[in-house]
C-alpha cells in the first residue's frame, strides 16, 4: 500500500499565512486507510501515524476528532490545512489523565486543585479546562493567546492510542471547517476523505456534542461552552461558576466564526405555528413525534427529533448531515424548550441556524 505524506516548509512565523491559504486550495488527494477501532491492529496503526506526524480521524464520545501530535506544530499545522480551520480558532489537547495535564499548564497551586477536582468528578469524559499554557505546548496549539483548554476524553479507542502514543493529541472536530460535527466515521469519509491519513471507525459517539469548557484562569471560574456536563453539575464540585463569558474571550474552540452549519440547506428554526403552516409545503421539517402524528402524513422529508435533551444531542450532527443529502433546500426545525436542560442543544442550533432567521407567526 502506498502510504503518502504531506510536508509543510513553513516556519511558525509564517503560520497563520499558510494556514489561511492552505484552507482555501484544493490539496493533492491522498490515500486515506480505513480502520476499525475493534481490532488491535489498527489501534496500533493509527498511533504509528500519529507518531509519524500524520493525522487520523478518532472516535470520542463526543465527536470524532482530527488528532495530530498535540506538541509538534508541523503536525499541528496539518489540521488547519485539511480542516480549512482559520488560524485564529484555538486547539483542545486531549490527554490520558491528570497527571498528563498539569506539565502541560502554568497555572497556580489552587487552579491547578480545582482543575483537579473537576477531573476527579468528569474525567474521562467531555470536560475541558482552560489554564495558562505551559512552555511545551506550541503557539499555534493556542492560537497565539496564553492559554490552552485540556481534556480527557472517554472511550477505550481513544485511551489506548493516548497510552501508546505518550504524547497529548491536538484533536478539534473532524470536518471541514463550519460544517456539523461528525459522530460517525463516514461523516469524516464525506469531507475529510482524501485530505487526511486515515479514519478509526468506532460507529455513532454517544454524546453527540463537543465538550463543556470551563475557564479557571480568574477568580470565578467560567463556562466559555456549553456541553453535556452543566453549570450545576460543575457548581456542585467546586461552587461558585460564572455563567457570563466576557467580551472577546475566545479562549474556548466554537465561539469565533461559522459553526456546525450544513451545506444545501437553509435551516430555519420555527415554533409550532410555523411548523404547522409548513406542514403541507415542500420543505423539509425537523418535529417532535407528538407534533408529526398531530398533523399527519406528508410527503415532503420529515425527521422527527427526540423529546429529551441527551438523546437529541446524540442524534442532532448526524440529522444535519441527512438533510444536507435530502434533496430540499429548506429545512423548518422545531425550536426546543428555552431551559438549562436544553442549554447545550439550543446553543449549537443557534450556531447551525445563523445564516437564516428563526422564524415564527
Amino acid at each position: 500500500m502506498v502510504r503518502s505524506r504531506i510536508t509543510h516548509s513553513v516556519t511558525l512565523k509564517f503560520a497563520a499565512n499558510f494556514i489561511q491559504q492552505a484552507g482555501n486550495r484544493p490539496q493533492m488527494p491522498i490515500n486515506t486507510e480505513s480502520l476499525h477501532s475493534n481490532r488491535p491492529e489498527d489501534i496500533a496503526r493509527a498511533a504509528a501515524l500519529l507518531k509519524q506526524g500524520k493525522l487520523v480521524a478518532i472516535p470520542t464520545e463526543t465527536v470524532y476528532g482530527l488528532a495530530a501530535n498535540g506538541l509538534s506544530a508541523d503536525a499541528v499545522k496539518g489540521i488547519f490545512s485539511a480542516k480549512g480551520r482559520p488560524a485564529d480558532n484555538p486547539l483542545i489537547l486531549h490527554v490520558a489523565s491528570i497527571e498528563a495535564a498539569i506539565p502541560l499548564w502554568a497555572a497556580t497551586t489552587r487552579q491547578l486543585e480545582i482543575a483537579t477536582a473537576l477531573s476527579a468528578a468528569f474525567w474521562p469524559g467531555p470536560l475541558s479546562i482552560v489554564l495558562k499554557a505551559a512552555s511545551p505546548v506550541p503557539d499555534i496549539v493556542t492560537a497565539g493567546l496564553d492559554s490552552v483548554a485540556i481534556r480527557a476524553p472517554a472511550g477505550e479507542a481513544v485511551q489506548s492510542i493516548l497510552q501508546l502514543c505518550q504524547f497529548p493529541l491536538a484533536a478539534p472536530s473532524a470536518n471541514l471547517s463550519g460544517r456539523p460535527s461528525p459522530t460517525r466515521a463516514g461523516h469524516v469519509e464525506c469531507t475529510l476523505g482524501g485530505r487526511i491519513a486515515a479514519i478509526l471507525d468506532g460507529g455513532q459517539t454517544t454524546i453527540g456534542i463537543e465538550s463543556t469548557v470551563v475557564d479557571l484562569r480568574s477568580e470565578r471560574p467560567q463556562l466559555l461552552r456549553p456541553g453535556a456536563i452543566r453549570i450545576d453539575d460543575l457548581r456542585s464540585i467546586i461552587g461558585e461558576v460564572s455563567d457570563s463569558r466576557p467580551p472577546g474571550n475566545a479562549a474556548s474552540p466554537g465561539l469565533r466564526h461559522r459553526h456546525y452549519q450544513p451545506v444545501n440547506i437553509s435551516l430555519r428554526l420555527a415554533n409550532r405555528e410555523m411548523i404547522e403552516l409548513q406542514w403541507a409545503s415542500a420543505a423539509g421539517i425537523a418535529c417532535s413525534q407528538d407534533l408529526a402524528l398531530e398533523l399527519g402524513d406528508r410527503r415532503a422529508p420529515t425527521w422527527i427529533m427526540p423529546d429529551t435533551p441527551e438523546p437529541y444531542a446524540a442524534v442532532l450532527y448526524d440529522r444535519l448531515y441527512t438533510m444536507e443529502h435530502s434533496g430540499v433546500t429548506e429545512v423548518y426545525l422545531q425550536r426546543p424548550p428555552q431551559t438549562d436542560e436544553w442549554r447545550a442543544v439550543n446553543d449549537r442550533l443557534t450556531r447551525a441556524a445563523e445564516a437564516a432567521p428563526s422564524v415564527t407567526v
